[in-house]
């Protein structure tokens, strides 16, 4: 079976800190298979491994989070499989500090 969603994301942060590279999760499947769900549970999980407070506080978790759904809406259509497929390819990248602490995302199309 494919690894559960936790534990790859729990291993890739751990790598992050390890080795203080940047590391890579690739969410595929067909439409409707989950990926867009699986993606808010990674983007969730991984905002909140590291609790430390930084400056900005929680309000970067939430605003990278919130941000996801509205981001989700455009460009989206109904098909036989999904009501809310996408017709792109999304990029998201979560910026961490030095402490590991969530600071910042980007998110780009293709």
């Amino acid at each position: 079976p494919p690894p559960h969603v936790y534990y790859t994301s729990s291993k890739a942060y751990a790598s992050l800190m390890s080795t203080r590279k940047n590391q890579s999760i690739l969410v595929t499947g067909e439409s409707g298979s989950g990926k867009t769900e699986t993606v808010k549970i990674l983007m969730s999980h991984l905002s909140c491994i590291n609790k430390r407070d930084n400056e900005n506080g929680p309000d970067v978790v939430k605003k990278i989070l919130d941000s996801n759904p509205l981001l989700e809406s455009f460009g989206n259509s109904k098909t036989v499989r999904n009501d809310n497929s996408s017709r792109f390819g999304k990029y998201t990248q979560l910026q961490f500090n030095g402490d590991g602490v969530l600071v910042g995302s980007f998110m780009g199309v293709y």
